[in-house]
C-alpha cells in the first residue's frame, strides 16, 4: 500500500487547485505541471482531486496526461534526462548520444535506474536544433553532446 500524501504537500496541491479551479479545463495543464512539480508524478489520489477540483472529467486529466511526454503518471527519478532524437539532432549523433548514456546508467531510454534516481528519455523534438545533438537534464539544456561527454551531464545525486 502506498504511503499516505504528507500534509503539506496535500495543502500545496489544494491551493494550486484552487487557483486554477475559476479556469476549469483551460486551467488543467498548468495545474497539471505545478501539482506534478509538488509530487513528482501524477498518481491516481492526485489525479482525482484535479479532476474534483476543476470539475473536469477524470478521463480528460487522464487524457492530457498520456498526451504531454512531460507530464508522468507513473514514479520517475529525480533527475530526468531527455535525449532529442529528431532529425537534426538524430543526423548529428544522438543515437550514439543515447546508446553512451544507457551504457553509463545501465539502464535502457524509458528506464529508471534502480535506486529511483534517474530516468532516461528519447524525446522527438526539444528545440533547439542548432545545438544538435541536444540534451535536457531536468530544466538545464546542454548541446551539442558527444557520446565522450555524456558522464558530465549524469549528477551525482
Amino acid at each position: 500500500m502506498p504511503e499516505p500524501m504528507p500534509l503539506v504537500a496535500r495543502d500545496a496541491i489544494a491551493d494550486i487547485i484552487t487557483r486554477w479551479a475559476p479556469h476549469g479545463r483551460a486551467g488543467l495543464l498548468p495545474c497539471l505541471q505545478e501539482v506534478q512539480e509538488i509530487t513528482g508524478w501524477l498518481n491516481p489520489e492526485v489525479c482525482k482531486q484535479v479532476s474534483d477540483g476543476l470539475r473536469v472529467p477524470l478521463a480528460d486529466i487522464y487524457g492530457v496526461i498520456s498526451f504531454y511526454s512531460l507530464l508522468y503518471d507513473r514514479p520517475v527519478g529525480q533527475v530526468i534526462i531527455r535525449v532529442c532524437d529528431d532529425v537534426p539532432c538524430y543526423l548529428n549523433g544522438s543515437q550514439d548520444v543515447l546508446a553512451a548514456l544507457e551504457a553509463r546508467l545501465d539502464i535502457r531510454a524509458g528506464e529508471t535506474t534502480p535506486d529511483g534516481k534517474v530516468t532516461l528519455e528519447v524525446h522527438p523534438c526539444l528545440g533547439r536544433c542548432e545545438r544538435a545533438p541536444f540534451v535536457m537534464v531536468n530544466e538545464e539544456e546542454h548541446g551539442p553532446v558527444t557520446p565522450d561527454n555524456v558522464s558530465a551531464l549524469i549528477p551525482d545525486t
